[in-house]
């Protein structure tokens, strides 16, 4: 593995994996690593799941249902990456499973075969709009992959840096802007059936995150969460029936790493536009933040996803809320 590049871990800090059966409600530990931090899992099929560490791409494959192994990092094959040098934790499978789309430190979107590697494909041109220097964050493919949603982080010649949701496409790479304001947006994505995008975003509250869903044809986006608490990366699973977040304690800003989170769960059916008075539900709370659920997480049959932690010596494998 290469060293010394990306996130690496803190003394006596470890990285873990961890699969959420949601029927259940429980989880379970299925890899540990003392020397390489993983982030982001995306789920490939049943078996395999594909995440970043050390700005590399990496396979994991599961070990079996009931089984109690823990797997380390002998057990990540690399997913090798021509012509990019590193990634970050911003990566979402496509559609097909054929390949990935990554979120290179450069700036720029590439699309990686999977599972087998090799030649990458250059989607973006950020290079395109200097003196502005211009950065894409990947979260979210449309199920039929006609475009990729994703943020859009910009410096101007002043100085200013801000953060917009943008539809990208596949092959020109062209940006269409959703958003193009002072608000700090993050974590876009697009709903498993299509046309509803899916953010955090401070409009609502300034410095305090919230989730927000905007409809085709609609102007202004809807607001999904109202709490005092920071929240992150909404996750509609594959069914629509579960909208996966993370949340950060009141104050936090941004979306940083080794902080005491939870993973919350609200009802799809919000996205979908139902105005129900419902309680988010907290499913497991964590040592983590940035690199627990940046990307969608959720295997395709939506019983389970899976997630990171990073806790600092000896801890049990979550401290669930059921």
């Amino acid at each position: 593995m290469t060293e010394n590049r990306g996130r690496q871990l803190l003394p006596g800090q470890t990285s873990r994996v961890h699969v959420y059966d949601v029927e259940t409600r429980s989880s379970r530990l299925v890899f540990e690593s003392a020397t390489v931090l993983v982030e982001a899992p995306n789920v490939l099929d049943d078996d395999t799941l594909v995440l970043n560490g050390d700005g590399d791409l990496w396979l994991l494959r599961l070990p079996a249902a009931g089984s109690d192994t823990v797997l380390d990092e002998s057990a990540l094959v690399a997913v090798p990456m021509d012509g990019v040098d590193e990634i970050n934790n911003d990566h979402v499978l496509d559609p097909s499973g054929s390949s990935i789309v990554v979120s290179a430190r450069n700036g720029e979107l590439y699309r990686v075969p999977l599972p087998e590697g090799g030649a990458t494909e250059q989607i973006t041109d950020a290079a395109a709009v200097l003196p502005v220097t211009r950065k894409f964050y990947l979260h979210g493919i449309a199920p039929d992959g006609s475009s990729l949603a994703a943020i859009v982080g910009e410096l101007s010649e002043d100085g200013v840096w801000t953060t917009d949701v943008a539809l990208v496409d596949p092959v020109t790479g062209e940006p269409t802007f959703v958003t193009r304001d002072e608000h700090h947006d993050d974590g876009c994505t697009i709903s498993p059936a299509g046309g509803i995008l899916l953010w955090n975003t401070e409009r609502f509250t300034p410095g305090t995150a919230q989730l927000a869903s905007l409809w085709p044809g609609h102007g202004n986006p809807v607001r999904l969460t109202n709490d005092d608490r920071v929240n992150w990366f909404p996750h509609l699973s594959p069914d629509g029936a579960h909208l996966l977040y993370l949340s950060y304690e009141p104050g936090v800003q941004g979306h940083p790493a080794d902080q005491r989170v939870e993973l919350r769960l609200l009802p799809g059916s919000l996205v979908r536009g139902a105005r129900i008075a419902v309680a988010p539900e907290t499913l497991v709370a964590l040592d983590g933040g940035q690199g627990t659920v940046n990307v969608p997480p959720w295997a395709p049959d939506s019983t389970w996803f899976a997630y990171c932690d990073y806790p600092v010596g000896p801890v049990g494998t979550g401290d669930l809320a059921r």
